[in-house]
């Protein structure tokens, strides 16, 4: 069963999400955390794409590798940032003839040192519009983001809600959240957007802590809120208690959305294989997982739209 049929089967899909790295040291470590990846059965991984899709080449390479040596279903990210409809369709048929089944359709952040996204001239000025010509011309299954807390350029939670509901109704199938560190957060979101009429699976986007730094960071970037209970947790005396205090805090996190009906689990790796492992082994050993095999190999490219 592969994920796009566990989602419609209302059976939660466990994902990574990684990034192709800036140096060949980074890409060495990057391959030993896929080959562990391989062992634990995800339903599917996700490549990101760099602001004014800076690494454009290498999300194309690296997610056509996973896809075609290590046989996991990858789902290419793409946004609308620095690209006119012409440059998106020669991605788009790469990604379509190195036979990736997904791609997750973004309107993108500016690029480095810029407060403002510029659309392209020839472009697309929101992730819908992306989405809706993906619908159009391409057989892709269609991811899009989310955001529980609200979009740091958005009015509140329901504008994002709305947003979600548009981009549904110009072709998404399925969401997936920005990180967030309160469950409730969630729980409320997802209520409140089905009320809405939003339908499409809605996958919990959660980042494992690993350096008390990070938290300020995450807070700047996405805006996300930082309960205090987890600020609490992460008072230790050495950087491998704060990254334990990190996975506990995550399986926590899963355990808590797994038991509330949760759509899936996308684990926002930063490239790193030892928390995000321990967080599915947690799952595991807790019997969460049940429906996850230890070992799989699916393709979404079975039953594309």
């Amino acid at each position: 069963m592969n994920a796009i049929q566990k989602l419609e089967a209302h059976l939660p899909t466990l994902s990574c999400e990684y990034f192709p790295p800036r140096n060949p040291a980074g890409w060495s470590a990057l391959y030993a955390t896929l080959a562990h990846a391989h062992d634990i059965g995800l339903d599917f991984v996700s490549v990101t794409y760099g602001a004014g899709g800076s690494t454009r080449q290498k999300t194309l390479s690296l997610v056509e590798r996973i896809q075609s040596e290590l046989h996991i279903d990858t789902m290419a990210h793409l946004t609308c940032a620095g690209h006119s409809r012409a440059e998106l369709s020669v991605i788009l048929d790469e990604l379509q003839a190195s036979g990736i089944p997904a791609v997750m359709a973004l309107r993108g952040d500016p690029p480095r040192g810029s407060h403002h996204f510029v659309p392209h001239p020839d472009g697309f000025n929101y992730g819908n519009e992306l989405i809706a010509f993906i619908q159009r011309h391409y057989d892709f299954k269609i991811g899009c983001a989310c955001y529980p807390e609200g979009h740091i350029e958005s009015s509140g939670v329901q504008q994002d809600i709305d947003y979600l509901k548009l981009k549904q109704d110009c072709g998404a199938d399925f969401a997936v959240t920005q990180l967030f560190f309160d469950n409730d957060d969630f729980f409320r979101f997802r209520d409140a957007a089905r009320r809405a009429g939003v339908t499409i699976p809605i996958i919990a986007g959660l980042m494992p802590v690993t350096a008390i730094n990070q938290l300020d960071r995450f807070k700047t970037l996405c805006g996300c809120s930082i309960p205090t209970k987890l600020t609490d947790c992460l008072q230790v005396e050495s950087n491998e208690e704060v990254v334990e205090q990190g996975v506990q805090y995550g399986l926590a996190q899963a355990e808590g959305l797994l038991a509330g009906g949760v759509d899936g689990i996308h684990l926002y790796t930063l490239n790193k294989s030892h928390s995000s492992a321990a967080i599915i082994e947690g799952l595991r050993a807790n019997g969460r997982l049940h429906s996850f095999p230890t070992r799989r190999s699916s393709d979404l490219s079975e039953e594309r739209r």
